[in-house]
């Protein structure tokens, strides 16, 4: 059973994401986004079945609790590391894994949830509801997520059965906490000393044998998977007996990895080494659009000048030459965005694609600086530190240069970014790679002023906008004339701005042979179920 997107709602798709599965010839790249699925090349053929891989990629976990934020939920190492209620495919489907049904009351915000009765993690620890209850529960404290910010209550039924109430009646609300709950034996967790911070106890079918915050985890395929293998869906297949993810951020060292086999695979590889690729028969290029954008929101925190100054949040957009970014920065490999949220999140309208959105014009730019309150202080980026966003960002500075605004750069990892994202009085300007599957869900994440302890995910408390998204996320009022006007109330505010939507690269051996491709909502190829066995 696949649960799905309503109805009502469907008739809003015209931005929804739709990734093929593909896979390119070796050596290729396929610009249009669909190629047929690669067939398995002499030299695997010879070599026999692909048992394990090694994979590069620029994101990472710099720890493994599962209670986090929504940074990096689409990683395709995610789902190795945890099992979940439900899966969220490419095409925004909802695949129940822990979760075996799920239905809502007429009132539209309470939810019956049956969970499989024979889940075991890998330590044989027997999962049921009140597992889930509990997860539900201290997810809902820690509010790291504010999908868990929308749920009223939780209360288990019996053994395999529990209720969850939203607080309103929200277009993919309920989906969300599905796809975000990590399935743990309460009992387990509890007995570990870093609160499965290095160590996990899981109940995926592949469990974690070597983790090195920010530079690598191995995951090794267990004997025991809980699941009938009959009932596992073809997008969730473990076809791997090993798995180890490399971190490698820095783009020159991404090319080497690949060049000297130390990676099999890399995924989401910077867009400045892919020509070294082509034309290379060694390797397959794959390239899908990202789900997630490249953005740069402004802080709503009040210590900071911009906070209140639309003219000088104005000025900046129209200062930043956006194609100049994707020639620079990308490669050509990305087009620009006429919205905060990316084209292919359920609501999106293909409208916003033919209206003016800060296009670059420096002699306005300077027009609007001059009505703001600037006064010649240094306002602050915060960006992470991987070699595609810190170019990104030095972009941004010389374009803020040229209207004569200070940009003092601050360039943090991961574990850093996390801790500062959502408090906006640590900077005035932040580069985020920001998705979602529904504009409810995105907007959630980062304009609902409810959502974390200081306000949105900038720490603004606008509650105009607020109940504008209460009233045009919720089933009856998801219409297109609303959603509209959350569009152009964010758009005039200038809380936000969309610079590109990249193409996500992934480059492998051409060793490796794939069955029909499965791909990830981040663009990436779920290599686990996609290598041909």
């Amino acid at each position: 059973m696949k649960k799905s997107i309503s109805k009502a709602v469907c008739a809003l798709l015209t931005g929804c994401m739709v990734i093929g599965s593909l896979v390119g010839c070796g050596g290729s790249k396929d610009s249009g986004g669909s190629a047929a699925a690669a067939n398995p090349t002499e030299s695997a053929a010879a070599s026999g079945p692909i048992t394990g891989i090694k994979i590069g990629t620029s994101e990472s976990w710099e720890t493994l609790t599962p209670f986090r934020t929504t940074q990096s939920q689409y990683a395709s190492m995610v789902r190795l590391i945890y099992d979940r209620l439900a899966y969220q495919t490419a095409d925004n489907e909802y695949i129940p894994q822990v979760a075996k049904s799920w239905e809502v009351d007429d009132d539209g915000v309470t939810w019956n949830v049956e969970i499989y009765d024979y889940v075991e993690d890998s330590e044989g620890n027997h999962i049921t509801a009140s597992d889930i209850v509990w997860m539900l529960e201290e997810s809902m404290k820690q509010g790291l997520k504010p999908c868990f910010n929308k749920i009223a209550s939780v209360e288990q039924t019996g053994d395999y059965t529990f209720k969850v109430v939203m607080k309103q009646d929200i277009v993919n609300s309920f989906e969300l906490v599905l796809v975000s709950t990590y399935v743990v034996s309460q009992k387990a967790y509890e007995a570990s000393e870093d609160g499965f911070a290095t160590k996990i106890v899981s109940t995926s079918p592949y469990t974690v044998t070597d983790f090195v915050s920010g530079s690598h985890i191995t995951f090794k395929k267990r004997d025991s998977y809980w699941q009938k293998p009959e009932l596992i869906d073809p997008v969730l297949a473990a076809n791997l007996e090993e798995i180890t993810y490399t971190i490698i951020k820095e783009a020159s060292q991404q090319q080497v990895a690949l060049e000297t086999g130390t990676v099999d695979a890399f995924e989401g590889i910077s867009a400045s080494i892919v020509p070294a690729f082509e034309g290379n028969n060694a390797f397959h290029i794959e390239q899908l659009p990202s789900s997630n954008g490249t953005q740069l929101f402004f802080s709503g925190d009040k210590s900071r000048i911009i906070a209140d100054d639309e003219n000088l949040s104005r000025a900046i957009c129209y200062a930043i030459d956006a194609e100049g970014i994707i020639a620079g920065v990308y490669n050509g490999y990305a087009k620009p965005m006429h919205d905060a949220a990316v084209e292919s999140v359920v609501g999106y309208l293909d409208k916003w694609n033919d209206e003016e959105y800060f296009p670059y014009d420096v002699e306005k730019s300077k027009e609007y600086l001059a009505q703001s309150s600037y006064n010649g202080e240094e306002l602050e980026l915060l960006c992470m530190s991987d070699s595609t966003t810190q170019r990104v960002a030095q972009m941004i500075q010389n374009y803020l240069l040229a209207i004569n605004v200070k940009l003092k750069l601050n360039i943090v990892d991961s574990a850093l970014f996390s801790a500062s994202r959502f408090d906006g009085a640590q900077y005035d300007m932040i580069i985020i790679s920001a998705g979602a599957g529904s504009l409810p869900a995105f907007w959630s994440n980062r304009f609902d002023s409810t959502a974390y302890e200081k306000g949105d995910g900038t720490a603004r408390r606008d509650e105009v906008l607020t109940e504008m998204l209460y009233s045009t996320w919720s089933n009856s009022g998801f219409t297109e004339e609303n959603i509209d006007a959350v569009h152009q109330y964010i758009k005039d505010h200038v809380y936000a701005y969309g610079i590109c939507l990249p193409t996500v690269s992934t480059i492998y051996s051409s060793k490796i042979a794939l069955t029909e491709s499965v791909n990830l909502p981040s663009g990436s190829i779920d290599f686990a179920a996609s290598v041909k066995q």
